[in-house]
């Protein structure tokens, strides 16, 4: 049984050390394919979005960079939209003369479409001591809202310029990646002689 083993762990050996010690490239691929990409190139191409992913040949990636580029615009006009009704808002309350008129009259319209959002009475349907009741209770939430959603907006524009950097990035580190050599080049080889041996590892 111990003769056995030994014959059989030794004809292992030996069908591992007539493995090659450095991978063959295929003839038929051509050797554009097995060209590495220049990271300073890909970095140079990513400050155009998804450029520097279609220079590494990484095509699926570009709708990706488009889509969360398109997300974080479109959030953030949508919150911009929403940020002038509340400052346009509280311009018209806040900030009145002697007479307490509005010094923003243009933004009357404003105002009132906000109320409507709000589904509240509007003006018309008041007594003046009621509207100017109501505007002073109005007037810190609708700051608190205004300043909340400007914040919002600055943080989403943030995040398209981190998406893009990002971007850039993985541009940039994809294509220094792509050049370390990650061929199957690992062999095994036995060396000795009959009383002794020993495995070589090359790569």
């Amino acid at each position: 049984m111990v003769k056995f083993t030994t014959l059989a762990f030794n004809l292992i050996l030996w069908s591992m050390s007539i493995m090659p010690t450095h991978a063959q490239i295929d003839s038929t691929m051509t050797p554009d394919l097995f060209k590495p990409t220049n990271p300073q190139a890909a970095l140079h191409r990513a400050f155009v979005p998804g450029w520097g992913q279609l220079y590494n040949r990484q095509y699926y990636k570009v709708p990706i960079v488009y889509l969360g580029i398109a997300a974080f615009a479109g959030s953030a006009l949508l919150v911009n939209r929403r940020y002038q009704l509340y400052r346009h808002a509280y311009l018209y309350t806040a900030r009145v003369d002697s007479e307490g008129l509005s010094i923003f009259p243009e933004y009357e319209s404003d105002y009132f479409r906000l109320l409507r959002d709000l589904e509240l009475r509007p003006e018309s349907n008041l007594m003046p001591d009621e509207i100017i009741s109501r505007r002073n209770r109005l007037e810190p939430q609708i700051r608190a809202q205004r300043d909340a959603l400007r914040r919002n907006r600055d943080l989403l524009y943030f995040g398209i310029v981190a998406w893009y950097g990002l971007t850039i990035i993985d541009a940039y580190v994809t294509a220094h990646l792509s050049e370390f050599d990650v061929t199957e080049s690992l062999s095994v080889r036995l060396t000795g002689g009959s009383d002794h041996f020993a495995l070589a590892f090359s790569w």
